[in-house]
């Protein structure tokens, strides 16, 4: 059994980003930038009118000049024809771009139109104006060759615009990694079906399948193997085939506890077995080199708690790196507990809890009711999970935590 921070030591060295790959801006939302996006026009690309209304020079205004001869008109997509002299203005769009020597624009609702025989004239109803009022200058949002997103950067639906406007018709990436489920155990039956005397539902299936989904992943569900060595041999056979396999049950140490074996067997070389951590300790991890591809193996527990426990920890960074987050440690956060807590044993806990919403600046953390490793009910409220460290057992309200959030 090794601590836990050996065991992401080994796995941050055993797990290696895939290949490089092009995708459309269309499907980039969840991807990682795997290079900075740098613009190629400036934002705005021409200083620009902020307000329907009239493209003025602001000495004008300010020096009592407020009845002014209309020249043009610009509408957003045409550009100016005239520079705006003294008792001039263009009526102007929002959008538009700012006509040579104008520097404020005045809404239209502070200004009335007359036809005259000389022409269109506006009258402004107001007495003074500030020099850049309603006006945005070329570049200020930023400029051709700035770096608009980060490399390691998470594509998000808000930076689609973004994207978009600096001409990123498509991103560089990594190849997102493919991954099968399969849960292991004689007592299994499909969820869809009412467990007779000794069964229990497949939870940990449908579970594990959607917590990879949630990193926009191909999923391949594989049912379920009864341990029975043939079958779960020809199953993980199937399941080496993705570049993540992930197995729930038989990775303790009992009699029907069969994957280590079958995977060794199979080519897969073991990089750890058991972490100090509860609940999860049973927890395995190994890599199958033989191909060109490497393929990642976890045997996760066959409880559903310490399976989620096991894919947080371990999964999930897996899962970044091969995608090409550069990560320094598990994102957590840092605050209090909301109120007192016990625990027990000599590992670290990971223990379901959420947030607590105060007026205080500093975050807390409540321990939900958790009666164990095989209570999923407890996680319908939780929000991540604390984690308490080993060799203490009374912790009282205030006493800082980690927190590792779900999402």
């Amino acid at each position: 059994m090794i601590p836990v921070e050996q065991a992401f030591q080994l796995l941050d060295e055993n797990v290696t980003p895939l290949p490089l790959t092009n995708v459309p801006l269309a499907s980039s939302v969840g991807s990682i930038l795997a290079s900075e996006i740098l613009s190629d026009v400036n934002s705005p690309p021409h200083d620009k009118s902020m307000m329907d209304g009239f493209a003025v020079r602001s000495d004008d205004v300010n020096n009592g000049r407020k009845n002014l001869s209309i020249i043009e008109t610009i509408i957003a997509g045409d550009w100016p024809q005239h520079p705006i002299e003294s008792g001039q203005a263009s009526r102007i769009m929002t959008g538009a771009p700012l006509p040579n020597n104008a520097d404020a624009v005045v809404m239209v609702e502070q200004t009335e139109t007359e036809a005259t025989d000389a022409g269109q004239r506006v009258q402004l109803l107001i007495d003074s104006i500030s020099p850049e009022k309603n006006i945005l200058r070329q570049g200020v949002n930023f400029k051709t060759g700035q770096t608009v997103l980060p490399r390691g950067h998470i594509v998000r639906a808000t930076d689609i615009g973004l994207l978009a406007e600096v001409g990123a018709a498509s991103i560089s990436t990594r190849e997102k990694p493919t991954v099968a489920v399969l849960p292991t155990g004689n007592e299994l039956v499909s969820h869809q079906m009412k467990p007779l005397r000794g069964q229990i539902r497949n939870s940990n299936g449908p579970m594990l399948v959607a917590l990879a989904q949630q990193f926009g992943l191909g999923v391949t569900d594989l049912g379920s193997s009864v341990d029975a060595p043939d079958q779960l041999a020809n199953l993980i056979k199937t399941g080496l085939t993705h570049d993540i396999l992930l197995l729930s049950g038989g990775v303790s140490a009992g009699t029907m506890d069969l994957v280590p074996g079958i995977l060794k067997d199979l080519g897969v070389v073991e990089i750890f077995h058991k972490v100090a951590i509860k609940p999860g300790k049973p927890i395995w991890f190994g890599v199958n080199s033989s191909e060109e591809r490497k393929r990642y193996v976890f045997g996760l527990p066959g409880n559903p708690v310490s399976s989620l426990v096991g894919f947080h920890l371990f999964v999930r960074r897996a899962i970044e790196k091969m995608l090409g987050s550069q990560i320094g440690q598990i994102p957590s956060e840092h605050g209090v507990l909301h109120t007192a807590h016990e625990t027990r044993g000599n590992r670290p806990t990971f223990w379901p809890g959420k947030r607590v919403v105060d007026k205080q600046t500093i975050r807390k953390f409540e321990p939900l009711v958790w009666r164990g490793s095989s209570d999923l009910f407890a996680l319908a409220e939780a929000e991540g999970l604390i984690r308490f460290q080993e060799n203490t057992t009374a912790h009282p309200a205030g006493e800082k935590v980690e927190f590792f959030p779900f999402a």
